[in-house]
């Protein structure tokens, strides 16, 4: 059986100690977290939300993300542009002052104080005064001086103006012991993509949270909030330069939405997109932090019975590459085929997946610094190792080393497969030492393989220990006790082949990993010119090209059409006029436009919307 032979490939972690091949973990001492998004905690009555505050601590989030917004239970805290509710603010700070008490100060919130979505009534979100003052026409709010102004004023009554009263009558702009960020604005200009070039709006509310509100010197960061809405694998719509360009931008902030399929869990596209050192990271590090503000369970054909792998598979990928993570969204009601999950539920439902994924979350590491704003865990993991996920069905054909599943070390995948930057993929056409090549002494495998009788073959696999149990509940599985060690047969003829410290062959970088290199055919750990380094021309980075931000990319990654020297779609930056005044294509409109914006839906892995 195809999966057998796979498991029964793996070698032990114990035999990798000597091994020097390359590596994408994360050994940086920055802490990662997890968390979780309740759009309207503050509308459940008190028993009933600090019960539900309650299992989120149990949970090991380190933060929830709430939403100011109007839901079906109560109004949004301003009914009328410039008339503000102060019960309703009221409410919220209750809230804010409960997580803050039942978690003895250990989870913080990101407040989102206004939702896109509002303006046009969508993904169940009433129409708002705002959506009743533009009337359809949705890009008047970021182009509408006037509405730019009040919508300023929304932020100053909410920030500056409220004094709290559960903290002493403090304005929440100063609570960095409860909250941690602020987003912009849910999903600005959500289904909206690309904006416009030189966008200012973005960088005006941030500048307005940052400077004139004072987030930034109570250390309260300042997010993007998913710009444009969903994430597509491939492009940037919630990382344009606008992003990077503004300095009052603290964290840069990602919404996507994947599904598992059979070529890829639902996390691979997230290890895709966060490669350590690729042009994302690589820009951001030292200069922004990086967040997935949402990502969800994506309901498909192989049904619900996967839906506690693909959620647990999402949050492993990103605490492998030590990005911090928020689910979306929780709820006590019925879970049905969405991405909700239920957080009062047992742990047998999806509520376990999550909770497990948060856990590790807790203690894993980040290239990114978060202490100023979220204090970091007593110990970090020192794990060594990708782990197995405890939640995969019974009946999945596979569980680990097929066509697009997380890898960690060159045997981590099918034989006929190989690990390239964490991900098991087909080897290209042109890849020496695959499996079936010819072999010798100079012509050698891939160092997964070994060379036998002129051909390169799979390593002998281990034998497999019988189940102590017929009938093993996923639950308890343990993957340290479905092989046989290296010990058991003592009279094995030919030794289980390990992993040569070596490297595996190739004929040029786009045939190694991304912080390996091809020196002399062999992939090579890369020390200079690689990925994410700083370049002036491509024949400085042994790892590909310099891209348009002067960076060395990666030979395998597509040239997108975006950046200062990509012309980003024909716009030119000798197009831009003073601020606000931007001609010809940059041109901001100045008259009502009703567009038709689809809401946010689920993107297959490894395709764009």
């Amino acid at each position: 059986m195809y999966f057998l032979n796979v498991l029964a490939s793996l070698i032990s972690v114990a035999s990798l100690a000597e091994h020097a091949s390359a590596t994408l973990r994360i050994t940086a001492d920055h802490h990662s977290w997890g968390g979780v998004n309740y759009p309207s905690l503050q509308s459940l009555e008190p028993k009933e939300r600090n019960e539900v505050i309650r299992a989120i601590v149990k949970s090991n989030a380190r933060v929830i993300r709430l939403f100011i917004q109007g839901d079906e239970k109560y109004p949004d805290p301003e009914p009328e542009i410039g008339v503000f509710d102060r019960s309703m603010l009221d409410r919220f700070d209750d809230t804010l002052a409960a997580i803050h008490r039942i978690s003895k100060g250990k989870v913080k919130v990101i407040v989102a104080p206004h939702n896109a979505h509002a303006l046009r009534g969508s993904n169940n979100v009433p129409c708002d005064a705002y959506c009743k003052k533009i009337d359809g026409a949705f890009l008047d709010f970021y182009s509408n001086l006037d509405i730019r102004e009040t919508y300023r004023t929304r932020l100053d009554v909410f920030f500056k103006h409220y004094p709290s009263k559960n903290f002493g009558g403090k304005p929440w702009s100063t609570l960095n012991e409860v909250i941690l960020g602020v987003d912009v604005q849910n999903e600005p200009w959500s289904g909206i993509f690309p904006i416009v070039a030189g966008e200012p709006w973005l960088c005006d509310i941030a500048t307005h949270l940052k400077d004139t509100i004072g987030l930034g010197k109570h250390n309260i960061a300042v997010i993007t909030g998913g710009i444009s809405g969903s994430q597509s694998p491939d492009g940037f719509e919630n990382f344009p330069d606008c992003a990077f360009d503004c300095p009052a931008v603290d964290v840069i902030s990602v919404h996507g939405y994947y599904t598992a399929k059979e070529d890829a869990t639902a996390g691979t596209p997230w290890a895709n997109m966060f490669l350590p050192g690729n042009t994302l990271t690589a820009r951001a590090l030292g200069k922004k932090l990086l967040l997935v503000e949402e990502l969800a369970y994506v309901h498909n054909k192989m049904g619900l019975a996967y839906k506690k792998g693909a959620i647990w598979d999402q949050g492993n990928a990103l605490n492998f590459r030590g990005i911090p993570w928020i689910y979306s969204h929780l709820t006590t009601k019925d879970e049905g085929t969405s991405s909700r999950v239920s957080i009062l539920r047992s742990p047998i439902f999806a509520i376990g997946a999550l909770a497990d994924a948060l856990k590790r979350a807790y203690t894993s590491r980040s290239n990114f610094d978060w202490s100023k704003y979220l204090a970091g865990p007593p110990a970090l993991t020192n794990a060594t190792e990708l782990p197995l996920n405890p939640f995969t069905p019974e009946q999945s054909y596979c569980t680990f080393g097929c066509h697009g599943y997380l890898c960690d070390s060159p045997d981590g995948c099918a034989p006929d497969l190989m690990c390239k930057n964490s991900v098991c993929q087909a080897p290209a056409e042109k890849q020496p030492g695959k499996m079936g090549d010819e072999c010798n002494s100079k012509a050698i495998c891939q160092s997964h393989l070994r060379c036998e009788d002129g051909l390169c073959q799979q390593c002998l696999p281990r034998a497999s220990k019988a189940p102590k149990r017929k009938r093993k509940s996923i639950f308890q599985a343990d993957p340290n006790e479905q092989c046989e060690l290296d010990t058991a047969n003592p009279f094995r003829m030919r030794n289980i082949c390990t992993l040569t410290p070596r490297g595996s062959p190739c004929q040029s970088a786009m045939h190694c990993s991304a912080d390996e290199f091809c020196d002399w055919g062999v992939c090579k750990i890369c020390t200079e010119g690689c990925l994410g380094m700083k370049c002036k021309s491509s024949n400085k980075c042994k790892t590909g090209y310099c891209n348009s931000y002067g960076r060395c990319d990666y030979p395998g990654q597509k040239k997108k059409g975006f950046g200062p020297g990509a012309r980003a779609r024909g716009r030119s930056p000798s197009n831009r006029g003073p601020k606000g005044q931007e001609g010809g294509p940059n041109k901001v409109w100045d008259v009502p436009v009703r567009v038709s914006i689809p809401s946010d839906g689920p993107i297959a892995t490894g395709q764009a919307t």
